[in-house]
């Protein structure tokens, strides 16, 4: 069961996701339908994804495809903060997968944790960011 959570931070400009729970090819594409409306319903192109507590069920070969989904509904370069998940199988998808989004243009930065994660959203809230409209 998935648990995941989409948290709009528009005064920061930015999309907080916790995957908490399990996650598969099926809740990856809810996922991203979710996190795709919310971007561009807050005009913001940075996203923060932490993984600390997914139950990962999707192979590291299946990651490249979730990245090409994720893409498709983009519809711009987003940037991602990323905090991965702490084991070793589930940290390969999210590497595959990461790796597979920046060949795609998009930019990625792992972050070691909360501290990490405070910095790079404070970056942002110091970047000029683009409005929807």
């Amino acid at each position: 069961m998935s648990l995941s959570r989409i948290t709009p931070q528009p005064e920061a400009g930015y999309i907080e996701v916790v995957i908490d729970g399990h996650s598969d090819w099926m809740s990856a594409v809810q996922r991203i339908e979710r996190i795709a409306e919310a971007v561009d319903e807050l005009g913001v192109s940075r996203v923060l994804m932490d993984f600390r507590r997914v139950d990962m069920h999707i192979a590291v070969v299946e990651a490249p495809e979730v990245a090409r989904f994720f893409d498709v509904f983009a519809n711009r370069p987003l940037s991602f903060g990323i905090i991965r998940a702490g084991n070793e199988r589930a940290d390969a998808t999210i590497d595959a997968f990461a790796s597979s989004m920046a060949k795609l243009g998009h930019d990625i930065e792992y972050l070691d944790g909360s501290a990490a994660a405070e910095v790079w959203i404070d970056q942002g809230c110091k970047r000029p960011r683009r409005r929807a409209g």
